[in-house]
């Protein structure tokens, strides 16, 4: 099982919209996935509470941090992927799990905010030696997107598809569903190409 852990030290930086769509995103794409949410404010628990779909799974309980690389162990028996999705602060436990990952993913918005911000998450990831590419998320059509692009090129990988300015992520978020099961094309085609990048990445892993 490949285990990728969303993590960020910014709010409102898109975690939680990345690890749903990522893992619907690989549910279609024939991987049996899990999401695990380790954010006190449970909002990926609670999109995944008003779902339909029986994947991805999510166990009733989110492991306990401490327990969290034991229950990687037994998921292993029946997944493919475990997504984890991560809190915007950065307590002591966060090292272990971005450890534990196979790969983490930074989502940044294009903004001087949130460049300011992502040394903090670039220096944990380096200790933990976990490989990692950042996505950019909300990101406009503009110029400020294609300055943020070249920053961050600076320090890491960058996924080849961006998360744009979309309703689709919004409504989905209240529907439990993912882009990918909406009729925005542009949408489903961006988390497709991201999935399709992260897949390629896990993979060289093995």
């Amino acid at each position: 099982m490949k285990t990728i852990c969303v993590t960020a030290q910014k709010g409102g930086a898109g975690k939680t919209t990345l690890a749903r769509n990522l893992a619907v995103a690989a549910s279609q794409d024939g991987q049996r996935a899990v999401l695990i949410d380790l954010d006190p404010q449970q909002s990926l628990r609670g999109w995944w509470d008003s779902r339909e779909a029986d994947e991805p799974a999510m166990l009733a309980t989110d492991p306990a941090p401490h327990q969290l690389a034991h229950a990687l162990i037994r998921l292993a028996e029946d997944f493919d992927l475990c997504v984890i999705d991560t809190p915007p602060a950065a307590p002591d436990w966060l090292a272990e799990a971005i450890t534990l990952a196979d790969l983490a993913l930074v989502p940044v918005r294009p903004s001087a905010d949130d460049l300011r911000a992502v040394g903090a998450t670039i220096a944990a990831l380096e200790r933990a030696g976990t490989p990692f590419a950042f996505v950019l998320s909300q990101a406009p059509r503009a110029k400020l997107t294609d300055q943020t692009v070249r920053a961050l090129a600076r320090h890491g990988r960058i996924a080849p598809e961006n998360i744009a300015q979309r309703v689709a992520y919004a409504e989905t978020a209240g529907s439990g569903q993912g882009v990918c099961e909406t009729n925005d094309s542009k949408a489903r085609a961006e988390m497709a190409g991201i999935w399709s990048y992260v897949r390629e990445l896990t993979e060289a892993r093995a």
